[in-house]
């Protein structure tokens, strides 16, 4: 699971933490920014056509509107989660109360399933919150869903009535959510430590059921080195979480020439 820290790569990223590691994308190191400045390149008159850079700042929310938006909203628990949903507002051109109906309820459901999982850790399969905007999430449980969870369920969805959460019972795809990030991650720095490897993407996808590699190299390899990429990730995968896992858990892998370094390293999956 990840770190508070580890989380808080950008304030949208804050917000959207499910598909954080893994399918959706978000920060992996760095800390958020409660004022953020925007730098942009215009043209001042009488410099010759020459551009200058020319900074306005974001004035965060009054700690007395930010106590009174905490008071209102369960899913809210400081003023630096007020201040990230205002970014996040100022960014995508939308009201605060938006801001907050669309992203403070994500972080309350990452922790609900997190506790679900540490109370019974081979009880859920999988678990998300969909793309960024969307007031949808759902959970997979391996079996019967216990009376702990149900409430823990209900809790939620009693202070975010405006999200559907989806449940289903039954699926089990021979691994559990949290074998599926361990292996992720085993597989991820099992390749990055094979020779030639710039980068890599790693990632679970829940609709393939497998986890997908995308490799940067400055050339494209041979048929032998394509064979020692999928098996050295088969193999961290396997080391990560048990020799078998890959018999349910799919490894697909491709190698790239250009740049990954903007993409996220290896992500949870959803």
């Amino acid at each position: 699971m990840m770190t508070e820290n580890e989380r808080r790569g950008s304030p949208k990223n804050r917000w959207t933490r499910w598909y954080m590691w893994l399918a959706y994308g978000g920060g992996i190191l760095g800390v958020t920014a409660v004022v953020v400045v925007i730098v942009a390149m215009v043209p001042t008159p009488g410099n010759n056509g020459k551009t200058a850079a020319s900074h306005q700042k974001l004035a965060t929310v009054s700690p007395h509107y930010a106590a009174a938006l905490i008071r209102q909203h369960a899913s809210i628990n400081s003023p630096a989660e007020v201040n990230d949903l205002e970014t996040i507002a100022y960014q995508e051109g939308i009201t605060l109360d938006e801001s907050i109906a669309r992203y403070a309820w994500r972080d309350d459901f990452s922790k609900m399933v997190t506790a679900i999982e540490n109370e019974d850790p081979d009880s859920v399969v999988d678990a998300g919150s969909g793309k960024s905007g969307r007031l949808s999430a759902w959970i997979n449980f391996s079996g019967s869903i216990s009376g702990n969870a149900r409430k823990a369920i209900d809790k939620f969805q009693s202070e975010n009535s405006h999200v559907t959460v989806s449940l289903q019972t039954g699926k089990d795809p021979g691994f559990t959510k949290r074998e599926a990030e361990e292996a992720v991650i085993g597989a991820h720095y099992a390749v990055m430590a094979e020779d030639g490897v710039q980068d890599s993407v790693t990632f679970y996808d829940s609709d393939a059921i497998a986890i997908v590699v995308t490799v940067q190299m400055a050339t494209p390899p041979s048929g032998e080195k394509l064979s020692s990429l999928e098996k050295a990730a088969e193999r961290g995968a396997a080391d990560a979480t048990r020799p078998d896992i890959t018999d349910s858990l799919g490894i697909s892998l491709s190698v790239v020439q250009h740049d990954l370094s903007g993409t996220d390293g290896s992500r949870a999956p959803n």
